[in-house]
C-alpha cells in the first residue's frame, strides 16, 4: 500500500492550487462556451484544444509539464472562416499564470496575454518591426527605438501569428532563430533580447504543398508542428444534420440579438432552407452562416455569391464521382454533361467550358 507522506509537487501551496483552478475555469468557459457547436467534429476540435492546454495527461501536466506549455508552439490548420482565431485565443486566455500569495493576486491579468498579429496584411518591414521591435533609424521612417511584440512576454502571455503561410522566407528564418533559441534581435540592434511566450500560428495553406514549392521552410515547420489543431470546416460539422444546422442558428441569433424565440428562429431556420436549402456547402463556413443569419434578420433573405452557389450545386456530383471512383474520362464526362443540362444548348456549354460543341457532344456521349 502507498503511503502519501505529503502534498503532491503541483499542489504544494494554495497558491498552487488556486492558479490550478482559475486555470481550469478560464479553459472551461473558452474552449467548452466560446466552441460552437454539438457535433462529433466541433467535439474533436474542443477536445484538441484541451490538450493543448493540459495534454491528454492530466497527471503529466500536473507534474511535469504546469506553467511550462508556452515551450511547445501551436499550429491551427484549416479553411477560411472556421475559428482559427477563436481557437487561438482560447488557448491564449486560458494560460496558467502564478498566484502571487505574498501580494494575493494573480501576477496578470488574463485579459492582457493574447497578442494576435495579422501577417497577411502586412508589410515585409512593419512584420519585422511588430515582431522584432527596431532602433532609432533602423529605416526610412524609424525615428525613435521601438519594442516588438516578441520582447519582455512571460510564459503566460501568448502571441498568435494569423497567415504564418504568408510570411516572407527571410522572416521564417528569423522567427526559427527565435523558437530554437529564444532570443532575437530589433532590427538595426546587435544586443540579443529574450522571448518567454507562446507562439500559437494559423494558416489555411496547405503547408506541405508550399514547402514542396518551397516557399514555407521545413524546418520551421518541424518547430511548430508539436501540437497541431485542425478546424474542422461547417459543412464537416452539419453533414447533413439539420438539429446540428439549427443549434449554430439558435447561438448566433442569440448572440446577435440578445434573446431567441421560437417565431425568430423559424424565420431564420425558413430562409436559410428557401435561400440556399439545407444541403448547402457553406464555402465560408461559420464566418458565412454568422453573416446569413444578420442577413435574414434585416432583410429577410439571403443569397450568396454565384461561385458559391455553384458550388454547392455541384457539391453531390464531386460526392457521387469520388464514391464511385470515377475514372478521369468518366469525370470529364460527368461536368460536361452536367454544364450542358445548365445552359441548355451545345453551344452555350462550349461557350463556358471553352471548347467547341463537337467536344461537348462527345464527352456526353451524343455523337
Amino acid at each position: 500500500m502507498f503511503k502519501l507522506v505529503g502534498p503532491p509537487a503541483w499542489a504544494a501551496t494554495p497558491a498552487d492550487l488556486l492558479a490550478l483552478f482559475f486555470q481550469t475555469r478560464r479553459a472551461f468557459h473558452f474552449v467548452f462556451h466560446q466552441i460552437l457547436g454539438t457535433s462529433v467534429a466541433a467535439a474533436k476540435l474542443r477536445a484538441s484544444v484541451w490538450e493543448s492546454l493540459f495534454t491528454h495527461d492530466p497527471w503529466r501536466y500536473l507534474a511535469h509539464l504546469q506553467g511550462r506549455m508556452h515551450e511547445a508552439s501551436t499550429l491551427i490548420l484549416g479553411p477560411s472562416g472556421t475559428g482559427k482565431e477563436l481557437v487561438a485565443s482560447a488557448i491564449g486566455l486560458s494560460s496558467f499564470i502564478p498566484f502571487d500569495g505574498e501580494r494575493r493576486r494573480f501576477v496578470r491579468d488574463y485579459r492582457t496575454g493574447f497578442h494576435p498579429l495579422h501577417l497577411a496584411a502586412m508589410s515585409k518591414t512593419l512584420i519585422e518591426s511588430e515582431l522584432f521591435g527596431h532602433k532609432k533609424g533602423a529605416f526610412t521612417g524609424a525615428d525613435a527605438d521601438r519594442m516588438g511584440h516578441l520582447e519582455g512576454r512571460s510564459p503566460s502571455e501568448t502571441i498568435f501569428l494569423d497567415e504564418i503561410g504568408e510570411l516572407d522566407p527571410e522572416i521564417q528564418v528569423k522567427l526559427l532563430r527565435v523558437l530554437q533559441s529564444r532570443e532575437f534581435h530589433r532590427l538595426g540592434d546587435t544586443e540579443p533580447r529574450s522571448f518567454g511566450g507562446k507562439v500559437v500560428a494559423a494558416t489555411h495553406r496547405d503547408l506541405s504543398r508550399e514547402m514542396a514549392a518551397g516557399r514555407f521552410r521545413e524546418d520551421l515547420y518541424y518547430r511548430l508542428c508539436s501540437d497541431v489543431i485542425q478546424t474542422p470546416s461547417l459543412q464537416e460539422q452539419v453533414a447533413g444534420n439539420v438539429d446540428e444546422l439549427g443549434h449554430l442558428v439558435s447561438v448566433l441569433v442569440q448572440r446577435t440579438l440578445g434573446s431567441l424565440d421560437a417565431a425568430t428562429f423559424e424565420e431564420i431556420m425558413s430562409g436559410i432552407e428557401q435561400g440556399v436549402g439545407f444541403d448547402y456547402a457553406w464555402p465560408g463556413n461559420i464566418r458565412e452562416l454568422d453573416q446569413c443569419v444578420r442577413n435574414l434578420l434585416i432583410h429577410g433573405h439571403y443569397h450568396p455569391p454565384a461561385a458559391s452557389q455553384q458550388g454547392s450545386a455541384l457539391a453531390p456530383l464531386f460526392h457521387q464521382m469520388q464514391a464511385a471512383n470515377a475514372t478521369l474520362d468518366e469525370v470529364v464526362s460527368t461536368y460536361t454533361t452536367w454544364v450542358y443540362t445548365q445552359r441548355g444548348s451545345y453551344t452555350q456549354a462550349a461557350t463556358t467550358l471553352e471548347i467547341d460543341r463537337r467536344t461537348v457532344a462527345k464527352h456526353i456521349g451524343d455523337t
